[in-house]
């Protein structure tokens, strides 16, 4: 095995970029441990975004300062689909603000 690959359900709520504390109490040792061995862990990350208010990064791509960094439904809000973790927003890749965003 060279890469251990984790999808959502490692995720804390299904909100990418998280860790499930109770699944996965010290991953930062867990991966340390895989690169001692010379693996890598690869996380799954969708080009949606979770709608929930409660999230800081959803709420930081809804209230952005400068673009609208989600794709916009024919009258102007946020477009919500559904996929994984359930209501979702897409992060609107062809704007260069809402790409900067995501690579930060």
């Amino acid at each position: 095995m060279d890469v251990m690959w984790l999808d959502i359900e490692h995720t804390n709520g299904k909100r990418y970029f998280t860790w499930d504390s109770k699944k996965f109490p010290d991953s930062k040792a867990m991966i340390d441990g895989l690169g001692k061995k010379g693996r890598n862990m690869v996380t799954i990350v969708d080009p949606h975004i979770k709608t929930d208010n409660q999230w800081s990064l959803y709420k930081e791509g809804t209230n952005h300062p400068t673009c609208a960094v989600f794709v916009k439904n024919k009258d102007g809000a946020d477009f919500k689909g559904h996929c994984w973790p359930g209501s979702s927003s897409w992060v609107d890749y062809t704007s260069p603000c809402a790409r900067e965003w995501w690579a930060s």
